[in-house]
């Protein structure tokens, strides 16, 4: 999954191999920590990424909803990134997270 992110101008956009398309403003949110996010499919609220700015780096965080046969199957991923304006990256099977003792932390592969 590859995206594009504005910080400066909270513009967010996902990235295919032949195209891309920006999301529109009305499915941006202002998380309760403060962090910048986007809906990504207005059918399904709970399918969202979130970009927290700090110092040096930003934190990516994304909630992935895929439904199958009518289960949905949650996945989240987790990225630092460097902080720039304008910053185009990839989430892979390495920045996948699950939550142990309230701490998100890397995925164990079996």
């Amino acid at each position: 999954m590859k995206f594009k992110y504005d910080s400066l101008n909270n513009r967010f956009w996902r990235v295919d191999e032949e195209y891309s398309y920006e999301l529109p403003e009305e499915q941006s949110f202002t998380s309760s920590y403060g962090g910048r996010g986007f809906v990504l499919d207005s059918n399904q609220p709970n399918h969202w990424i979130n970009f927290t700015t700090y110092y040096q780096n930003i934190i990516v965080f994304y909630k992935h909803v895929n439904k199958i046969n009518g289960e949905e199957i949650i996945t989240y991923y987790q990225k630092d990134l460097p902080r720039k304006e304008i910053i185009e990256f990839e989430l892979t099977e390495k920045d996948v997270v699950a939550k142990r003792n309230n701490i998100w932390t890397k995925k164990k592969k079996n």
